[in-house]
């Protein structure tokens, strides 16, 4: 039970990352990311604070795709990249939503980025955690 949920806990950490990350590529020009120390320390800041606003929106909603992937035994990649896609939307959705009346974010792009990001995270997400999802429950060793 504590080694599924360090497992868990190591995905959702290491999928939160990759989302930051891949924001940040979106915004900044990866070429020039590595021009000099101080940029390439700028783009780590950004994709630090880009990785816990991730997490931060996506918590709830991971906790119920990972329980139900959990529950199921459902470890195929695309099941994962298809919760990172939908947890990505509906973040793009609530910023849209909280603008207001001028919408500033209607354009493809930042769809694209956010939805990027979301599969890139469910794709890390299984790498690290999804692969092995309710393998405790269906080899018998969790049953009580």
């Amino acid at each position: 039970m504590l080694r599924s949920a360090l497992r868990i806990l190591v995905g959702f950490i290491g999928a939160s990352i990759v989302a930051g990350a891949t924001q940040v590529l979106f915004v900044v020009d990866p070429a020039g990311i590595f021009a000099s120390r101080e940029s390439a320390a700028a783009a780590g800041l950004l994709t630090a604070m880009a990785a816990t606003q991730a997490a931060t929106f996506a918590l709830p909603f991971a906790v119920i795709a990972i329980g139900v992937s959990e529950l199921f035994a459902l470890r195929g990649w695309l099941t994962f990249i298809g919760w990172g896609v939908l947890i990505a939307f509906s973040a793009y959705m609530t910023v849209v939503a909280g603008e207001g009346g001028e919408i500033s974010l209607p354009n493809s792009y930042a769809v694209w980025a956010f939805l990027t990001s979301g599969a890139a995270a469910g794709l890390v997400y299984w790498l690290l955690a999804g692969r092995v999802a309710g393998r405790l429950q269906r080899g018998g060793a969790a049953s009580s």
